[in-house]
């Protein structure tokens, strides 16, 4: 009985960790966002700027580390090795760099700019750390950005997305606990990801707040 628990238990851990990764998290907000938001946007601009993002930071990305687990330039899909963490964030930069120089060019999609930079400037931070031999959560990275950039939003816009925000503190603390069940985090990692996201969404509303 024990045995057949435990692994509900991991099963359950491993499936929270892949509906939780880090790669999906953009979108979840931004459709959020296009949710809850006051702004009036026509459909086929919200459809077009999900579809674009789910090809661009999901299904490409996704496409190319199969070409590199393929080709055995990878060992295995959770990176451990600092190399393949390095190499996947550098690309995830690149990725990211590219979608947030593809919005700033539509002002309509403004208050999604901070969340982007955000992004981009997290992962040059984690692949500092990554240099570095280091691997702080990318899964507390998404959470910590995607929770920080609602919060902050929320105060500028004076909607109150409360719910929202306790369901989504909730939703981390199962992610976050099945990663360090997993034992594919420590406790440290953990915060230092939560860390870099959250902080990373406050340099990025300070810079769009300045430029734009």
């Amino acid at each position: 009985m024990k045995k057949i628990a435990s692994k509900i238990v991991e099963i359950s851990a491993q499936f929270l960790s892949i509906i939780g990764h880090p790669i999906f998290w953009p979108l979840y907000v931004s459709a959020l966002y296009f949710d809850i938001t006051n702004r009036y946007f026509l459909p086929q601009n919200k459809s077009f700027f999900l579809y674009y993002l789910f090809i661009v930071a999901i299904f490409i990305p996704l496409l190319f580390l199969a070409v590199l687990f393929y080709t055995k330039t990878l060992s295995g899909y959770q990176l451990n090795k600092p190399k393949e963490r390095l190499l996947f964030s550098g690309i995830m930069a690149v990725v990211y760099f590219l979608i947030f120089k593809k919005l700033s060019r539509f002002h309509q999609f403004i208050e999604l700019y901070p969340f982007f930079l955000g992004i981009f400037l997290a992962i040059l931070s984690l692949a500092v750390y990554n240099y570095f031999n280091r691997k702080p959560s990318i899964h507390a990275m998404a959470l910590g950005g995607s929770l920080s950039f609602l919060l902050i939003w929320s105060y500028y816009t004076q909607i109150d997305i409360l719910n929202i925000l306790i369901g989504l503190i909730i939703t981390s603390v199962f992610i976050l606990g099945a990663r360090l069940y997993l034992k594919a985090h420590n406790f440290k990692e953990i915060a230092g990801g939560f860390f870099i996201g959250c902080l990373m969404q406050l340099v990025a509303f300070y810079i769009i707040w300045l430029y734009y």
